[in-house]
């Protein structure tokens, strides 16, 4: 559970030192920051209902996919690298495990579901790592 906690904080503090100059996007992912926050209160208070509003709130932020798309660099001119395309993947792919934690919460299964949340929080750092170049 610390391991979570201080990744969610790590996360946090990243976005923000490395400076999004969207303003869009920075509330795209505050907003996506503080709904991973809910789902992991739910956890913390053992309540269904807050998961899911954790849930719901991080599938309604990801369906604007433009949010998420960034310039391409020379660099990934040359990888050809195509941002919109790993958007929606990423969205896509995040979405799904959302419902996951969601889901195995509802079956009674709390910590595969802890399980399926640490996967999420991890997706997101790899998305950050490629988009962000950490």
């Amino acid at each position: 559970m610390r391991k979570i906690l201080l990744m969610s904080v790590l996360v946090s503090g990243i976005l923000f030192a490395e400076g999004v100059l969207n303003k869009s996007q920075m509330k795209t992912m505050k907003t996506l920051e503080v709904a991973m926050e809910t789902i992991q209160k739910g956890f913390l208070y053992n309540n269904e209902n807050v998961i899911a509003t954790g849930v719901k709130d991080i599938k309604a932020t990801l369906s604007d996919v433009n949010a998420f798309v960034i310039e391409v660099s020379e660099k990934d001119k040359k990888k050809d690298f195509n941002p919109k395309a790993y958007a929606v993947t990423e969205t896509a792919s995040i979405a799904k495990m959302v419902e996951t934690i969601e889901s195995l919460y509802k079956a009674g299964k709390q910590e595969e579901a802890l399980d399926a949340y640490s996967k999420t929080l991890n997706r997101c750092i790899v998305c950050h790592k490629i988009i962000r170049k950490w």
